[in-house]
């Protein structure tokens, strides 16, 4: 198809439905009426509009190079794989792109824009939060960009993004502490807990905690008091806090050592006193343990396809 007269400049990482919108919008045409012309030449595209069926055609109206939708490397979630030794990786083959993002609206110039980059909630630039639309000052907030850094270096070589499921596991678990706070949303409670969520899901995943986590002779009890004891580390805010619980739970074969203040060794079947917020994790204590090591899954090389190509494009 031919490029359209006027054209917008796309945003590195920016979506196929994101540049169709915009473009749509700048050539004063209607979404659905420019998708009835790309299915003119596509008869067999749905009725609905579904600009991502088609991302190459998306390129050539947009006049953007071949591959442009791709995504870069460097943008890609970590994942294990068997091309380099099921270590954590952003392998070309294998790790996917993170879901969409809105960016900055002072980088856009006010429109509204979706990404795939490698980036979470907090422009560094501009010193604005812009998850999910949002566009407050965080002027005085250090602790939000030392947690986007975490969360874009650590966190995102773990395989952890905004959206991939932790973060808001982990806004959920400072929730069950915060009894004056049960029904607010996700999203304003991210806005609220962005550096304590960051902060305990990077606690929560590190290496011991990994091996305590998936060790199947560890029952759900002594999860609960882990991830508790975590949660009240985190938001105490000190790092003495936070050394004590990483001492405090071992688990070897059989036997799991928990204590923050006197050590216990426990066999299996026995389990350790919960305080009120144990019990509350306890209740969802499975979802816990699978979001928590959902990292840790090693991925399957995906079927090959020529490069360019999108398995909706034959359409």
């Amino acid at each position: 198809m031919r490029k359209l007269p006027v054209l917008v400049e796309a945003f590195a990482g920016e979506t196929v439905g994101s540049v169709y919108r915009r473009l749509a919008a700048h050539n004063a045409v209607p979404t659905g009426e420019l998708w009835t012309t790309i299915r003119h030449e596509r008869p067999r595209l749905p009725l609905r509009t579904t600009p991502e069926l088609v991302p190459r055609l998306v390129e050539q109206l947009a006049d953007l190079p071949p591959g442009y939708f791709d995504g870069r490397r460097t943008d890609r979630l970590f994942v294990r794989c068997v091309h380099v030794a099921w270590r954590h990786s952003n392998c070309l083959t294998c790790a996917p792109l993170p879901a969409p993002v809105t960016k900055c609206r002072r980088c856009t110039s006010g429109e509204p824009v979706e990404v795939r980059t490698r980036a979470g909630a907090v422009c560094a630039r501009h010193r604005r939060w812009h998850y999910a639309g949002a566009d407050r000052d965080l002027a005085h907030s250090a602790e939000f960009f030392r947690a986007e850094r975490c969360l874009t270096g650590r966190l995102w070589e773990r395989g952890i993004g905004p959206n991939t499921g932790e973060l808001e596991l982990a806004t959920t678990l400072i929730r069950a502490s915060d009894h004056r706070r049960e029904d607010e949303s996700h999203r304003a409670a991210l806005a609220r807990h962005f550096p304590e969520a960051v902060r305990l899901v990077a606690l929560l995943t590190e290496p011991w905690a990994e091996r305590f986590l998936a060790n199947t002779n560890v029952g759900p009890i002594q999860v609960a008091a882990l991830v508790g004891a975590a949660v009240n580390a985190v938001t105490a805010g000190t790092s003495r806090d936070v050394d004590a619980v990483r001492a405090s739970f071992h688990a070897d074969g059989r036997e799991a050592v928990i204590g923050l203040d006197q050590p216990v060794q426990l066999r299996c079947g026995r389990s350790p006193g919960l305080d009120e917020l144990g019990r509350r994790i306890l209740t969802f204590a499975p979802r816990v343990r699978a979001t928590l090591l959902r990292h840790t899954d090693a991925r399957k090389p995906p079927t090959r396809r020529p490069r360019g190509s999108s398995k909706h494009e034959h359409v």
